[in-house]
């Protein structure tokens, strides 16, 4: 549950341009931190208890967000406030970390771009067929980078998410990600990182498929921006319930291990079967409905200003 909420990602000054012409947004580009992300932790850690920890498996399956509430508040009263953001400094270490070298990897691009495109106009005039191929392959390599990027920060993902479920433990971060490496390895840092970027590769062929439903559908409209955001925000909302079950599988994922106070490893079609199937169906009406509300009200405000006219 909550796994929409989550994913939502600060909306910067570029990523409002790119919401507004209903496109994805660069491959590379960084939002702008955003104090949501505190809000929206506690839920993600209710969501990793209720998955994973070993006390709460019996629920999995009937996870909703009234269950994530129950969690947070029960994990308060037991730990108080630390508990509940338990595992936070590490996430957001690791967003800092994924963006900086998502800035740094741009600007290099940039800059070998500009190089090669020196080179090339001092050559050759270049044709408008040989600007688009280019086009298509900068954009490759960026999308290629960007999962890159994501595999190298994915240990650091890896221990923020199984800290939230190792609580009274008194080791630190570093000691359990060298005793995680000495026992089982050094793949085991990167368990689930298939179901992560096949999660994120599902989310970047969501949104485009989004994206281009609402140009599909505003092509002969003159529809405001502001109307495109909320849009596209609420049609974001319930395309994310149809990736959630990856997610959740990648979740689980990254928390098995064969060591102790960890949830033992399970095959994939046995978790699939555990999931929160009905509050994924309950979350689904609820937003579908939200958007569906959302779409009349445009409608509605699009016929009174062409009346007005």
């Amino acid at each position: 549950a909550c796994q929409a909420c989550v994913r939502s990602p600060a909306i910067s000054a570029m990523a409002m341009e790119w919401a507004a012409a209903s496109k994805p947004a660069p491959p590379l580009s960084v939002a702008l931190p955003s104090p949501m992300m505190l809000l929206q932790y506690p839920l993600f850690a209710a969501n990793v208890r209720i998955l994973c920890d070993k006390d709460f498996r019996s629920s999995r399956g009937a996870s909703s967000l009234g269950t994530a509430f129950v969690n947070i508040r029960k994990t308060y009263s037991l730990e108080g406030l630390l508990g509940v953001y338990r595992g936070s400094h590490l996430y957001l270490l690791h967003q800092a970390m994924r963006d900086m070298l998502k800035m740094i990897a741009e600007r290099g691009l940039r800059f070998w771009e500009r190089r090669e495109a020196a080179i090339t106009d001092y050559q050759q005039q270049s044709t408008k067929d040989a600007e688009v191929e280019l086009s298509k392959t900068q954009y490759r390599t960026r999308m290629v980078t960007k999962y890159l990027i994501d595999a190298l920060c994915y240990p650091l993902l890896l221990a923020s998410t199984r800290m939230i479920i190792m609580h009274d433990d008194p080791s630190s971060t570093w000691q359990h990600m060298c005793s995680w490496r000495k026992e089982e390895g050094a793949l085991s840092l990167f368990g689930g990182v298939c179901a992560s970027l096949v999660c994120n590769a599902l989310d970047e062929v969501m949104d485009w498929v989004l994206g281009w439903c609402i140009d599909y559908c505003a092509k002969d409209s003159d529809m405001e921006i502001a109307d495109r955001i909320l849009l596209k925000a609420s049609g974001s909302s319930v395309v994310s319930i149809f990736t959630s079950p990856v997610s959740y599988v990648g979740v689980i994922q990254r928390c098995q291990s064969s060591l102790p106070r960890l949830p033992d490893p399970e095959s994939v079609p046995e978790m699939v079967k555990t999931l929160p199937w009905r509050g994924c169906v309950y979350q689904f009406f609820l937003y579908g409905g939200i958007m569906a509300i959302n779409v009349r009200l445009i409608q509605m405000k699009m016929q009174l200003r062409d009346q007005d006219y």
